[in-house]
């Protein structure tokens, strides 16, 4: 009996060890993206700034169409 429990624990534990370990990696992969984004949210802002055509800045940054005109919206509004 006492080995069964023994058994069973140690699953359990190998269990949740590797549930841990995966919501880790989930949790840094998200994180990764969430940087990813706001670095590109930050060169589109600068490029704005700058004046550079909406099309290049889609180019090169890769943000949807969506994305930078919010991006337009928040300019607009630290400028009221």
């Amino acid at each position: 009996m006492n080995t069964v429990s023994q058994q069973a624990q140690d699953v359990f534990v190998s269990t949740a060890t590797l549930l841990e370990r995966k919501g880790r990696e989930e949790g840094l992969t998200e994180g990764r993206k969430a940087g990813r984004r706001e670095f590109k949210e930050e060169i589109a802002l600068s490029m704005l700034e700058e004046g550079v055509q909406d099309s290049l800045i889609l180019k090169l940054t890769k943000l949807s169409r969506e994305q930078l005109k919010r991006l337009k919206m928040q300019i607009a509004n630290t400028r009221s």
